[in-house]
């Protein structure tokens, strides 16, 4: 081997073993553009965090949220698969669309859990509603873990 297909050999395998390096930073990138786009919907960064780490790697999720009259609501399930980054910013997007749809736009634990795996909400008019979830959730039935 000369000297001018070594050098392209240890260009080559310095070039590879960059890639996951710049893979990883892509996936960093993406997750905490789709945490900042949804925190303030989701009650904050950490329940934000939370939701795209869960639905993205299929592991358990819980949120808290905390309403101006100091009640706190506690949720959380397990979705059924994981998801591309692409997938969890369409399931959260479209999650924040049905609740703004029947009016709620600052959802509780609870209205967020039951716009992402289906249940009843609580419309702004007061009249209970039920919506269609956006994702599945393991064992296919919703796992409310408490609320107060």
């Amino acid at each position: 081997m000369n000297a001018r297909s070594r050098a392209l050999a240890v260009s080559l395998a310095a070039s590879l073993a960059a890639f996951p390096a710049l893979a990883a930073t892509s996936a960093s990138f993406e997750s905490s553009s789709i945490t900042s786009h949804y925190a303030d919907w989701a009650g904050g960064r950490d329940n934000a965090e939370a939701l795209v780490t869960g639905l993205r790697t299929g592991t358990p999720i819980t949120i808290v949220t905390r309403g101006s009259n100091r009640a706190v609501s506690l949720a959380g399930f397990t979705p059924a698969a994981s998801m591309s980054y692409r997938q969890v910013d369409r399931a959260l997007g479209a999650a924040q669309r049905s609740l703004a749809h029947v009016g709620i736009t600052q959802p509780t634990a609870e209205q967020i859990q039951a716009a992402l795996i289906g249940g009843e909400v609580v419309a702004s008019n007061g009249r209970p509603i039920s919506v269609q979830g956006s994702v599945a959730a393991r064992g296919g039935s919703t796992s409310r873990v408490a609320s107060r």
